[in-house]
């Protein structure tokens, strides 16, 4: 008897071609399930799916979208009783790429496997983040991009490279349940995963399955220090050791923010609030994930 399960889909995400088609591989070649495709509005979703879980017990959740997306999903859940697959149909797959997944085949080859473990979730001022949030210039850089009427890669690395001149640091106070101290960066991330979608490597000694998170502050002054940065990045390097990084692991943390720099939770923006409080929420959502690229 298949298991039941249900396809949640963000038909306004990202802007692969085919798409339709894509789904309907992606319904007939689930084995072992029967899905209920379910379509985002844009209008209360996460209500809306809430409510639909509680009508309904579902064995695997398919997430299909960015980011955003499967934070919604995520929010909704209750419990880690239910797995989530996501199939990385978004212009930003931050969580699918720190699980090892970069296409829907990727989704479907690990749901054959049957590969998956309860992993961390972040509670982010009563949020849920799954992977990571920042401060300063990549949160800025989203929001740029956000406002724009450019999109795709080639108009965030035009922005990034407006943005690089035009930087200025952002002071933050770091409290841990260890340390308390103040540091001048021009980004802060909050690190639950290791990576971002396009692939670069911000928190190399990161694991979503090791009840800690990393806190990152980067304060890079010359064209040297960058190039130093993304090198470390794209190749996978640890640069906890360059002067110009600071790097904490911690389960919690009060982070002050009195200069109000721009904050993304997960890729999305939030509010920019003067105080953010952090909390590990430790093996509270099961997670599909493809171990080999997991490293």
């Amino acid at each position: 008897m298949n298991k039941s399960a249900l396809f949640v889909l963000n038909p306004f995400s990202g802007d692969l071609p085919d798409k339709d088609v894509i789904v309907q591989s992606i319904l007939d070649q689930a084995k072992g399930y029967t899905l209920k495709l379910w379509k985002t509005t844009g209008e209360n979703d996460g209500e809306k799916i809430k409510a639909a879980l509680k009508e309904q017990h579902y064995e695997l959740i398919l997430v299909g979208g960015g980011d955003g997306t499967i934070k919604m999903v995520a929010q909704a859940l209750e419990s880690n009783e239910c797995c989530l697959l996501p199939i990385p149909f978004g212009s930003a797959n931050g969580l699918a790429t720190c699980l090892g997944i970069e296409s829907w085949e990727d989704s479907l080859k690990i749901l054959d496997q049957g590969r998956s473990k309860p992993m961390d979730l972040l509670e982010v001022n009563g949020q849920v983040c799954l992977h990571l949030c920042d401060l300063g210039f990549n949160a800025d850089l989203i929001r740029k991009f956000e406002g724009g009427d450019e999109r795709g890669m080639v108009s965030y690395f035009k922005n990034s490279l407006a943005s690089f001149f035009e930087i200025k640091p952002y002071r933050f106070q770091v409290k841990t349940h260890a340390e308390c101290e103040w540091v001048d960066a021009k980004m802060l991330v909050i690190a639950n995963g290791p990576k971002y979608g396009t692939g670069a490597t911000i928190n190399p000694n990161g694991r979503m399955d090791d009840g800690i998170f990393e806190v990152i502050a980067l304060n890079p002054e010359g064209l040297s220090d960058w190039l130093e940065l993304a090198y470390g990045m794209i190749k996978k390097k640890d640069f906890s050791h360059l002067d110009f990084v600071r790097s904490w692991s911690c389960q919690s943390l009060t982070l002050s923010n009195p200069d109000k720099a721009p904050f993304h939770i997960d890729g999305e923006m939030a509010e920019s609030p003067e105080e953010i409080k952090v909390q590990i929420r430790r093996g509270e959502i099961c997670l599909y994930y493809q171990e080999e690229k997991m490293d």
